[in-house]
């Protein structure tokens, strides 16, 4: 039997749990805008035809139906996490998607979010599903093994919120990124030809298993996803909540032996509108799991599971009525 290797998962705002937030002005007054007693709801959710802008497009669909010509959608494409925070933050959107980790930067205003407005978002719902993955990627033939055998390699990551993520892990050893021999910059894509080429020897990316870009490098190159280690994990998950384990089963990525993000609106937007989107996902769980595997699990329960910021009123409302919150 193949054994399982654990490896340590930085959720995006949950492990493997999506926030809603919402803006944080009067909830009830404000949100999106409206034509003609039409209500527009903005939803910032990552890359076109991802995971996130997928199943919002769903999500849409569905509360349209059960709300006809009360509200008109515009799933918008961002960059991901970080992009979706700033856009509430700035007033640019409604909702958006976003780590747990994330959620909390951006209500203080800390961080890569200092000097935006402070308390503009609010929590909405956390999402089911395993969340981005952190995998530690290197040659199935190299010699690292574990995360203190990447001193003085040739290291490579995306900037952003990725590069946050290398801190991370490497303070769990007690490391840094001086203790690295290099690192630098770069898309994903560009990650994998460069561990290809021998330009770098590992690299970092979090996105949930499994993960297109390495199931093709596995098949094509030969890959090792490096175990972060348990020990490493629990320090990580007592100083920073957001991070969970999650476990890769064996023969996830080929050749390999070895399981939050957030949707959150701004606070002004209007408490009825937050508390139909909530109610429309809970109440078609199944045709969410449907639409895309990551959605399975999506109930009430989790829906307040790990939320670091203020509850949205609608959200509160929602999840009072069906008996998970007092």
């Amino acid at each position: 039997m193949k054994k399982l290797s654990k490896l340590m998962c930085l959720l995006l705002a949950v492990g493997m749990l999506m926030g809603i937030a919402s803006c944080s002005s009067d909830a009830g007054e404000g949100g999106g805008g409206s034509s003609g007693g039409t209500e527009t709801v903005r939803i910032s959710c990552g890359p076109l035809n991802g995971y996130q802008n997928v199943l919002y497009n769903s999500i849409a669909d569905m509360m349209n139906k059960a709300n006809p010509g009360k509200y008109s959608f515009a799933i918008e494409a961002s960059t991901g996490s970080a992009e979706n925070a700033r856009l509430l933050a700035m007033d640019e959107t409604d909702f958006g998607t976003m780590g747990m980790d994330m959620t909390l930067s951006c209500y203080n205003a800390e961080g890569e979010f200092e000097g935006l407005p402070a308390e503009q978002i609010m929590h909405v719902a956390t999402h089911s599903g395993t969340g981005a993955t952190v995998h530690v990627i290197t040659s199935a033939k190299s010699d690292i093994n574990s995360i203190p055998d990447l001193a003085g390699t040739k290291f490579g990551v995306t900037a952003g919120m990725m590069a946050g993520y290398l801190d991370d892990v490497l303070w769990a050893y007690d490391m840094t990124t001086d203790d690295l021999g290099s690192v630098v910059n770069l898309s994903l894509s560009d990650l994998c030809t460069a561990l290809q080429d021998g330009n770098i020897d590992a690299f970092l990316y979090a996105t949930p298993a499994p993960g297109t870009n390495f199931t093709d490098l596995a098949m094509s190159f030969g890959i090792k996803v490096v175990d972060i280690g348990q020990e490493a994990v629990d320090k990580l998950m007592a100083e920073k909540p957001w991070y969970h384990t999650v476990v890769i089963p064996a023969g996830t990525y080929d050749g390999c032996d070895e399981d939050i993000t957030a949707l959150c609106a701004r606070a002004d937007v209007p408490e009825e509108t937050v508390y139909n989107l909530v109610k429309t996902m809970m109440e078609n769980a199944d045709a969410l799991e449907a639409v895309h595997k990551n959605a399975a699990g999506t109930c009430p329960e989790r829906g307040i599971e790990g939320a670091l910021i203020p509850m949205h009123p609608g959200a509160e409302r929602y999840y009072k009525e069906v008996g998970v919150l007092d």
